[in-house]
């Protein structure tokens, strides 16, 4: 199991967005959060390597304009991988044994979920970029009390791992991943399969959705906002609006 090697190589893009959300503390856990807290369905979003990029910060707040309550903690604490870690297998290596290995982020999963349903949600949805897919995929697959989840070119999958996910799973794949078809067929035996969708954005490079895509780029800009839009349907139909 292992990054690509883009992923090791390539830094993030400078970028600068205005928050439209906001960061606090629940427990001994920082998360950018956005939306209303009222709202009965929530997506908890898994950054990549990189941490609270303005990209992720956006894409939250696209979300949250959807009616969802979308949270984004701060899975590494506040010591992401940087510019100045990349070409350094070691580093990698570490960080996946260690600060990002499932067995030290599953706490604070628990604790995430913990805390949409002290605000009254009855519906959650997660979504990973990079690192952060992986994360999701195991949260799918260990955790209970999920709508479904979606990766976006998503880093260290290991072939059968999409068997194991108990809810609907949505895979958005760049050019630099994996061929993922035998796993998601994989799927096929289970009873959610209707609603799981993937498709591969062979056009664009592992990041580009996350903190290596350059929004000032029209192209890219088009395609991270096609992917947004693939995401938010997808979300719409797992958990749909529910009337008071």
């Amino acid at each position: 199991m292992s990054f690509p090697s883009v992923c090791c190589n390539t830094p993030p893009v400078k970028a600068t967005y205005m928050p439209k959300g906001q960061k606090n503390i629940h427990g001994d856990i920082q998360y950018y959060t956005a939306g209303s807290k009222d709202s009965k369905r929530a997506i908890i979003v898994s950054y990549d390597i990189f941490g609270f990029h303005a990209n992720v910060i956006q894409l939250c707040d696209i979300l949250a304009s959807l009616g969802f309550y979308v949270i984004l903690p701060d899975l590494l604490r506040g010591e992401p991988l940087t510019e100045a870690d990349l070409g350094k297998p070691g580093v990698f290596a570490s960080f996946t044994k260690n600060a990002g290995s499932w067995d030290n982020i599953k706490p604070m999963y628990a604790k995430a979920l913990e805390h949409v349903k002290e605000c009254g949600i009855t519906a959650v949805g997660l979504v990973g970029f990079c690192w952060g897919g992986k994360m999701v995929v195991s949260a799918l697959s260990e955790l209970d009390g999920l709508s479904g989840g979606a990766i976006v070119h998503p880093a260290l999958i290991q072939s059968g791992d999409f068997a194991h996910v108990n809810a609907p799973l949505m895979v958005l794949p760049s050019k630099d991943e994996p061929d993922f078809t035998a796993d998601f067929a994989a799927l096929k035996s289970k009873p959610f399969f209707s609603e799981c969708y993937m498709e591969r954005f062979d056009d664009m490079f592992h990041g580009f959705c996350g903190a290596r895509g350059d929004w000032s780029n029209q192209e890219q800009a088009k395609r991270a906002n096609d992917a947004i839009s693939m995401l938010a349907k997808f979300f719409v139909s797992l958990m749909p609006e529910q009337k008071s």
